[in-house]
């Protein structure tokens, strides 16, 4: 009885240190551009954003995710993330990819973050910033 109590004891702590680690790399090497790209359809995306774009130097979380807390941005990586691995794996992928409305909100939320003291001398009213950087950064359209 007494080895049945170290064995489980020892087990519930191997699950809770590769909860607390294997969460942790698992959600760094997530967050890799190579990762994003590694899939075929998102060859064109990574290629665009590795050969083109001037944001080489952050990750394509740091436009796809939402920044403004990180229950959200935890939430929402598990949420794409799963939505990305089924599409796939299931071929349901369009042949054009597009953003979706949270994806499109997010983006734009993401480009004013980074780019907030530029963006508040431009009056662009209802404008998206895709609008005028739309062949910028990623070739496919949103």
């Amino acid at each position: 009885m007494k080895y049945k109590v170290y064995i489980v004891f020892g087990v519930f702590i191997l699950l809770v240190l590769f909860g607390i680690y294997g969460t942790a790399r698992f959600m760094q090497k997530t967050s890799t551009p190579e990762y994003c790209g590694s899939c075929h359809v998102m060859i064109p995306q990574y290629e665009d954003w590795f050969y083109i774009g001037k944001h080489t130097q952050i990750t394509c979380v740091d436009c796809h995710l939402p920044h403004n807390n990180s229950l959200n941005y935890v939430l929402w990586k598990g949420l794409d993330g799963a939505k990305d691995v089924v599409l796939f794996y299931t071929r349901l992928y369009g042949e054009v990819m597009h953003s979706s409305a949270h994806a499109r909100t997010t983006i734009q939320a993401n480009c004013i973050r980074c780019h907030s003291e530029m963006v508040s001398r431009i009056n662009g009213g209802a404008m998206q910033c895709w609008d005028c950087h739309r062949y910028f950064y990623h070739t496919i359209t949103h």
